[in-house]
């Protein structure tokens, strides 16, 4: 199931992420995809994501919380909003609930009152099947840099497939100085939001493509980035930049960790082995493991003291001595521990033990 897409617009840090503490946004569906410090970069990140859910304080710089509010209902948004403020202003809850807002809340906010209103809004939104998520967040660039700024875009995704730290840093590097560089051409706050979006679009592609969660990779501190009226392009592009360095070396990290060998495995894979067929080897070994041969012997050697031909030649020489105990005729020993060779089954017998099976043999009747 697709989920909904909410945007927190505070002024307020704290704030922010006591909403984001509170709310049970896993638990109803509902995935914050932005935030904003006020009420102007509200405006265009809600134009450009097209929430489902818009959660607002009331008195915000720049464009206050009712302003914004009445402005999108008179461009035709039918977000659910729910507005929060510190002031219990008769007048302004009454200004507020006139412009279809969900409800307005008290701080300090209460997690069932938020809870239960982020419910009543999903409600809603299924009653209207208004469900979105999914399609494709980009702009449309008429720039001289436009070009040149797909190109890089391109190049930080096939260094996040690299897993090459460095390169994507250095992508970014070129970014900042591609605006440097045109700085004639000023960049507003819609198309500052959409090349973040944008970017970020293709972060969560390669999440996607990797088969961890979101969850598993950014941590929640690092999840959103926040809007301001003192926001630069090049504190926008580090931060993505550091979330894309981050990702990176953590899906990397898993796969190491996913493909570490299980030395414990791999020994009783051998014994199991070895006791049904009378034999295996590194080859089979290694492809039962999906590791090279090479790097099989290199680990195994590492955590066990000993080579994987050694180790297998001594379950074969315990085994010869336990037959050998239990009454087998010597010549037969040979071949039910995998000697097809009787004579090198001998010399590999007194080279282990010291002495010959037929040595043994007597030493173990008296």
């Amino acid at each position: 199931m697709n989920m909904y897409k909410a945007v927190i617009i505070d002024d307020e840090p704290w704030t922010r992420d006591v909403i984001k503490g509170l709310g049970k946004w896993q638990e109803l569906n509902i995935a914050v995809l932005g935030e904003a410090s006020d009420g102007e970069y509200g405006r265009e990140i809600v134009k450009l994501l097209e929430p489902d859910i818009i959660i607002t304080d009331v008195r915000m710089p720049h464009l206050n919380g009712i302003d914004l509010v009445a402005q999108l209902r008179r461009e035709g948004n039918t977000s659910k909003i729910i507005v929060i403020s510190g002031y219990d202003d008769l007048e302004y809850i009454h200004s507020v609930l006139k412009l279809d807002v969900i409800d307005y809340l008290l701080k300090p906010i209460k997690p069932e009152e938020l809870n239960g209103q982020l419910a009543r809004a999903v409600e809603m939104l299924k009653k209207e099947t208004r469900i979105r998520s999914g399609e494709s967040i980009d702009i449309s660039l008429h720039a001289p840099w436009t070009k040149e700024y797909f190109a890089l875009r391109s190049r930080a995704y096939e260094s996040l497939r690299a897993y090459n730290e460095k390169d994507i840093e250095q992508v970014f590097n070129h970014l900042k100085v591609l605006f440097q560089n045109n700085q004639q051409y000023v960049i507003s706050k819609s198309t500052m939001i959409g090349l973040y979006y944008g970017l970020m679009e293709w972060l969560q592609k390669f999440i996607d493509l990797s088969g961890y969660a979101n969850e598993d990779l950014i941590h929640s501190e690092e999840c959103s980035f926040v809007f301001s009226g003192e926001t630069r392009i090049s504190d926008m592009l580090d931060n993505v930049c550091n979330l894309y360095c981050s990702v990176s070396g953590r899906v990397l990290k898993l796969i190491h960790e996913r493909n570490r060998l299980n030395i414990h495995q791999v020994e009783e894979y051998i014994k199991s082995s070895y006791f049904e067929n009378g034999n295996v080897t590194l080859e089979d070994t290694a492809a039962r493991f999906f590791v090279s041969r090479e790097y099989l012997s290199k680990i195994f050697k590492q955590a066990t003291g000993e080579g994987f031909s050694e180790y297998v030649a001594a379950l074969r020489m315990a085994k010869a001595k336990e037959l050998i105990a239990r009454g087998v005729e010597i010549k037969d020993v040979g071949s039910m521990t995998g000697y097809m060779d009787q004579a090198h089954f001998y010399k590999s017998f007194k080279r282990f033990y010291g002495i010959t099976p037929g040595e043994m043999k007597k030493q173990i009747k008296n």
